[in-house]
């Protein structure tokens, strides 16, 4: 085995995406768009006797100010067989010496690998999935483990949602919790179509995502952001753009069809005849000053491989009763499959399931996907500079601090 670097990028975006756990934020595109960001990238593996890669990690690069030292992250872990001791060990003693030449502090990760198998209510299974020995190896290495908070303080979210899409629709779908099936319903009866956006809509989208931060409570990234991934991950399909539309006038046939069907039935109520004159009469009003489609909602989704990843959502505070995202959601699974993904990911969930936290609220909207509750391993840092990285650990969460007031 021969540690490499600077990998072809073709050779090693077809090793990501063909590994099991091949990650899309691990990918070259990945990579060229954080350099945007106060990173650069480059990518470090193993081959073998015939020179075929059997271990990779995209390594983003940032400088620490003031210093000569820099920090590493591989975004979801190093790509290997994490059972694999040879090569697992191999991988960490290049890399380390890599990290050394190269003045960094430390190398951090996230693996995509399972701590514990839960069932859908965020409970242990007992006899499940359990990969604490892999913990255990990493710490053995010297890696200082992490872990991890229940919430999303961590650089990518420990707890997230996973549904496999290995199906035909039909068994996809009704394995939805039936109420999430009936927003799905309700949304396309009430005039909401779901449609592949162009860049020109995310100043829409990042309206909508301010909308969604104010109100619950979070940090959003600006336009020109949203503008960069969808220059250097939409133009290799990458990077899709969702949209939902409040179609007034496909609300209004809807609304016509189910008066001709009231008046044609038995089912003549006053009340309910009255109800739909009403919303009729509503929808009329709205389309006076909405001539075109109302955006309502958002998200973007990234693919990989056997994988897709729903990134950011976004939700205007209008019309949510349309239940807009179930459809938007719905229509992203759908087209993840036509693409030959397996897995859709609807990434973080918090391990805190009282349902009076603030983001049980999500947790619930996922679960009615019917996916799998997955719980990764959490973060480790590989401690390459000890006298530095204890400077880091000690200045970072007083950074933190000042970075949180400053952005009050």
């Amino acid at each position: 085995m021969k540690f490499v670097t600077k990998i072809e990028e073709s050779k090693f975006n077809r090793f990501i995406e063909s590994h099991e756990i091949g990650n899309e934020l691990q990918t070259i595109e990945w990579g060229k768009f954080k350099s945007w960001y106060n990173w650069s990238y480059e990518t470090v593996g193993l081959v073998d006797e015939h020179l075929n890669l059997i271990a990779g990690a995209l390594l983003l690069r940032r400088k620490i100010p003031g210093t000569f030292k820099t920090i590493l992250y591989a975004p979801r872990g190093f790509v290997l067989d994490y059972t694999d001791e040879e090569v697992l060990e191999k991988f960490i003693y290049h890399l380390k010496s890599y990290g050394k030449k190269t003045k960094a502090m430390f190398v951090k990760i996230d693996p995509c690998i399972k701590h514990r198998e839960h069932n859908i209510e965020g409970q242990v299974i007992e006899g499940g999935i359990n990969n604490t020995g892999i913990i255990d190896k990493l710490i053995n290495y010297g890696f200082v483990y992490k872990k991890g908070a229940l919430g999303f303080e961590s650089t990518q979210p420990r707890f997230v949602f996973e549904l496999d899409i290995n199906r035909d629709e039909l068994d996809v779908l009704k394995n939805f919790h039936h109420k999430t099936r009936y927003n799905i319903r309700l949304a396309e009866r009430k005039g909401i179509e779901i449609h592949q956006g162009k860049k020109d809509d995310l100043k829409e989208f990042s309206r909508i995502m301010k909308v969604t931060g104010d109100r619950d409570g979070f940090i959003t990234r600006p336009l020109s952001y949203f503008e960069k991934m969808h220059d250097t991950l939409g133009d290799k399909n990458r990077m899709k753009l969702f949209i939902a539309k409040y179609n007034i006038n496909k609300a209004l046939d809807n609304i016509n069809e189910e008066l001709a069907a009231i008046n044609t039935t038995r089912d003549n109520t006053i009340e309910k005849n009255e109800k739909l004159i009403l919303q009729k009469n509503e929808l009329l009003e709205l389309k006076k000053n909405n001539p075109n489609d109302i955006i309502v909602s958002g998200a973007i989704l990234l693919l990989s491989g056997k994988r897709a990843c729903y990134l950011y959502g976004a939700s205007d505070n209008v019309y949510r009763n349309l239940m807009p995202n179930y459809l938007l959601q719905w229509e992203m699974i759908k087209y993840a499959m036509s693409k030959g993904c397996l897995i859709y990911d609807f990434r973080g969930v918090s391990g805190d399931l009282d349902p009076n936290n603030p983001l049980y609220g999500l947790y619930k909207f996922k679960k009615g996907f019917n996916g799998e509750f997955v719980e990764y391993i959490g973060e480790f840092d590989l401690v390459i500079n000890k006298y530095y990285y204890k400077l880091w650990e000690f200045c970072l969460p007083k950074l933190k601090s000042v970075s949180h007031k400053l952005k009050k």
